[in-house]
């Protein structure tokens, strides 16, 4: 794989699981002294803010998201990243299936769990509508996946320079 900069996560409608690991990405990326940009969009306009769930999460955290706005994938989006992230295998499939014309979009786009090496549980369940335990085990989940994407493409970066 090419020497990764730009990196978009994806989720359903962008206001729960992707601006979460964001903003995760972003700060494990500043902490690890890595200089990548982050995006996140999502399939559809959901809702015009993050979900309270994540932006509690963030907080916990200490980490700042009060610039965050949803956006909608699209063609120009999508183009601009050298990596792609889904929370799901059905969104990698769907931005492979209405964007085949993109330059190496299928080498590029992958569940987040699968960037990371996983072969068997791809999806990380959308947690709205759900109960808080379980909406905190999904950002657990997303955290812990977001410190390992940081850290191979750390190493992705490391053996292309």
């Amino acid at each position: 794989m090419k020497k990764i900069s730009k990196v978009l996560i994806t989720c359903l409608g962008n206001t729960a699981r992707s601006p979460a690991a964001e903003y995760l990405a972003r700060d494990y990326a500043k902490k690890m002294g890595v200089n990548l940009i982050f995006e996140s969009a999502g399939f559809i306009n959901a809702f015009s803010y993050m979900q309270p769930q994540s932006q509690e999460y963030l907080n916990a955290k200490g980490i700042n998201h009060s610039v965050f706005h949803p956006q909608t994938i699209n063609r120009k989006l999508l183009e601009k990243q050298d990596l792609i992230i889904t929370m799901e295998a059905s969104h990698v499939q769907e931005i492979r299936d209405n964007y085949p014309s993109i330059v190496d979009i299928d080498k590029k786009t992958f569940t987040l769990r699968e960037f990371n090496g996983e072969t068997e549980e791809l999806d990380i369940v959308d947690p709205y509508y759900t109960s808080t335990n379980t909406y905190k085990k999904v950002l657990r989940i997303i955290d812990e996946n977001i410190e390992k994407m940081i850290k191979k493409i750390i190493q992705i970066n490391n053996s292309n320079s």
